[in-house]
């Protein structure tokens, strides 16, 4: 695991709890939060929505299966 700015475990438990509203993730931060997502036990409390320039913007989702 490679160290990071950026804790994306965290931010996504703190989008799940509605801690956090929304992240957006930029493209070049895509390939660790990736790494991050893939194990993530609660992908589906957590919705994306990407946008132009690779941007993408999670958010919990609507049906919370959390």
């Amino acid at each position: 695991m490679t160290n990071s700015s950026m804790d994306f475990t965290r931010i996504l438990d703190e989008l799940r709890t509605g801690v956090k509203s929304e992240f957006t993730l930029e493209a070049e931060n895509f390939p660790e939060f990736f790494e991050v997502w893939r194990s993530y036990p609660y992908q589906n409390a957590i919705v994306g929505e990407a946008h132009q320039g690779g941007k993408i913007t999670y958010r919990k989702s609507d049906e919370d299966n959390a």
